[in-house]
């Protein structure tokens, strides 16, 4: 199974703990991420969110789907939130947050250590590992764009 060393920075215009209210909001992704098509809670884990799982149904820029699940390991609120994730990928992933500049920006950072289990995708990831990682760029993305027009359009209302 090819292994994935995936890293992204988001830059959003709002207080973390806004962002943070958003991201960990995932059942309202579909909502304002175009790439999410749903997300279903499968466990609910303890008080603090440990064990947390939620199935995610991707689509990407590209012709396929993923379905992934994630379980919380680690949470920290309004500072990081660390996964396992089994489905189509498998492997492990953290967010974390930062003030960026001022208490008005956040940075957030995602990183990604999986590997695909989808037969196809193994079987074709030495030529298109760069395709996969292009792919996961735009995603990620749209994703910020989209959560920092989110964040305009409760602003505005």
């Amino acid at each position: 199974m090819p292994k994935f060393h995936l890293t992204t920075f988001w830059l959003i215009p709002a207080p973390v703990k806004t962002v943070w209210s958003c991201l960990v909001d995932t059942e309202t992704w579909p909502s304002w991420w175009k790439y999410v098509i749903a997300v279903e809670q499968m466990e609910e884990g303890d008080i603090n969110g440990i064990n947390n799982v939620r199935r995610y149904y991707w689509r990407t820029c590209l012709p396929y789907s993923l379905m992934l699940n994630l379980r919380v390991t680690q949470i920290q609120a309004n500072r990081f939130i660390n996964v396992e994730v089994t489905g189509d990928l498998q492997g492990e992933g953290i967010c974390q947050l930062t003030s960026a500049g001022s208490t008005n920006q956040t940075q957030v950072e995602f990183k990604w250590r999986v590997y695909t289990c989808k037969p196809w995708m193994n079987w074709f990831a030495s030529l298109t590992r760069p395709i996969f990682a292009w792919n996961h760029a735009r995603v990620m993305k749209k994703g910020e764009q989209s959560l920092i027009q989110h964040l305009a359009t409760m602003k505005n209302s």
